[in-house]
């Protein structure tokens, strides 16, 4: 059995990952060179972590990441804090935090460990404009055209196609599948310092999310510093994604009781931004093809919860190939992870838009949960049910 899969992100890479394990055969193609990364996603949650543990890569990937077992919610209109560990969590997992990790480094160890199983072949710079099923249904074919090759085209023949292409799939469009949702208005910001002062550093947890007079900020720690995520408002959109005076004097505005405003000013950081979106698709199977992660659905990043949900159903899809499926058992991944998409990552994700408060951080009875729902503990065993 040959499995063609398109797209190098995180979850592609995982489901390859998982498959070379077991001597598997895979083909991988990506657009872009395989040294290119767009860095966005920094955030492993406990139930990936467990998935992410079995493989050869996991200790580069604990040395090069930020552990985080506290997170806390900050109101300073009101002068209150809530505070939350992931230390609750002990006796469902091994891996009680979070491990801030920039999805480069993820991408760099699952491609090196690619190359060293041998068993998934790599190709790069290869751009998937078409695919075509066999007139018998007996498997699949996609057409690339490779750069750098004057218009060269060439095709690939497997028994299966997994698409991770992304949320702009060309390919996903060829199937007739409708990605619905809705975009949201205004693009989230992120600056990057390399440290802030004691006076804050002392204040937040690995994890805080502030609220002010001027909005929400969630603050993160890395092991190369601190990312400081923004909600623009529509009338600022245009000084927001300027430069970085929007974001340094918003944080200004924010931390002015613990930082002088001059100290944001003279700090070196850099800015980047994404949309944001809330957008999935109904079934994640047509035929020979299957849909994993932004492909198949793209949320509100907080928590890194999309593409976490993406890694642990790639992990599943793995797994069920591994398990030498039936048409059935493919069938019931689908209507599976489809249903959890709606119920679970899309309700999830859409209760943290606009900046909200995680439930978990809210005084509650029902905070426990809360927590084990935002860590992805209560699905895991989705991820492990056909785990040879």
């Amino acid at each position: 059995m040959r499995i063609l899969v398109v797209g190098s992100g995180p979850v592609g890479l995982m489901f390859c990952a998982k498959l070379s394990r077991e001597g598997h055969e895979c083909v991988l193609i990506e657009r872009h060179d395989f040294n290119q990364t767009f860095s966005r996603a920094s955030t492993l949650q406990p139930a990936t972590l467990e998935l992410l543990s079995e493989f050869a890569c996991w200790p580069e990937l604990l040395a090069q990441g930020e552990v985080v077992s506290d997170v806390m919610s900050w109101n300073l209109e009101r002068s209150t804090q809530q505070r939350s560990s992931y230390d609750a969590l002990s006796a469902q997992t091994q891996f009680p935090y979070r491990l801030h990790l920039h999805q480069a480094a993820l991408r760099a160890e699952l491609i090196a460990e690619l190359q060293a199983s041998r068993c998934c072949c790599l190709v790069d710079k290869a751009d998937a404009v078409a695919l075509q099923f066999d007139r018998c249904n007996k498997g699949v074919s996609v057409r690339v055209n490779r750069f750098g090759s004057s218009g060269l085209s060439q095709t690939f023949q497997g028994d299966y196609l997994i698409l991770c292409d992304g949320a702009r799939s060309v390919l996903r469009d060829q199937l007739g599948l409708r990605f619905e949702g809705y975009d949201l208005p205004t693009p989230v910001v992120r600056l990057s310092v390399p440290m802030i002062p004691d006076s804050l550093q002392g204040q937040l947890a690995g994890v805080s999310y502030v609220q002010s007079e001027g909005g929400s900020v969630s603050c993160l720690k890395m092991t190369d510093g601190w990312r400081f995520v923004l909600r623009p408002r529509l009338s600022e959109l245009r000084q927001a994604l300027a430069g970085t005076a929007w974001a340094r004097q918003r944080l200004a505005g924010v931390f002015r009781d613990c930082v002088p405003a001059q100290w944001w000013e003279s700090i070196p950081a850099m800015r980047d931004s994404y949309r944001v979106a809330q957008r999935c698709v109904k079934t994640r199977q047509v035929q020979r093809v299957f849909l994993l992660g932004d492909v198949a659905h793209v949320t509100n990043t907080r928590g890194g919860l999309n593409m976490n949900f993406g890694l642990m159903e790639a992990y599943a899809l793995a797994s069920c190939f591994l398990n030498h499926p039936d048409w059935q058992a493919l069938q019931h991944w689908n209507l599976t992870w489809s249903r959890l998409t709606q119920d679970a990552l899309m309700a999830r994700t859409q209760q943290l838009l606009a900046g909200r408060t995680p439930r978990f951080l809210r005084p509650s009875s029902e905070s426990f949960g809360a927590l084990m729902r935002a860590s992805l503990l209560d699905l895991l065993s989705y991820s492990k049910s056909l785990r040879r």
